[in-house]
């Protein structure tokens, strides 16, 4: 019997060992997956710093300038450019061409686009 007791107690302590050796090495390599995602988000801010310098760099209001008169090759702004919301032409009539072309053809029978109408987002439902 005490043999047994013996035995139950070796096994606990060896049981015990084993765990906290498990625990202590899992412990370590979540530490380790924490230096690393660490390291790896420092590496990321560094790169993004990086680019934002050379948006920077690349932005500036005289390069752009330098850059836009060298090959853009843009005209000064006149005032004959300036029109009237009056002065503007309306828009035509819409147009549904493959229609235009059938008719060309002889093939379809002539329809009119109707003018001034809204059409509405929905489908029209049955006549009551």
């Amino acid at each position: 019997m005490i043999k047994l007791l013996h035995v139950i107690a070796i096994g606990a302590l060896v049981s015990s060992a084993v765990y906290a050796y498990s625990i202590k090495y899992e412990t370590t390599l979540a530490a380790e997956q924490l230096q690393k995602m660490r390291a790896k988000t420092q590496r990321e801010r560094d790169a993004i710093a990086v680019l934002k310098a050379e948006w920077q760099f690349l932005n500036r209001p005289d390069r752009v300038q330098t850059l836009s008169e060298r090959h853009l090759d843009l005209q000064p702004f006149t005032t004959t450019q300036v029109v009237k919301a009056s002065e503007i032409p309306n828009r035509g009539p819409k147009v549904d061409a493959i229609g235009r072309k059938l008719e060309d053809l002889g093939l379809g029978v002539p329809t009119e686009t109707p003018k001034n109408t809204k059409q509405s987002g929905t489908t029209p439902g049955p006549m009551r």
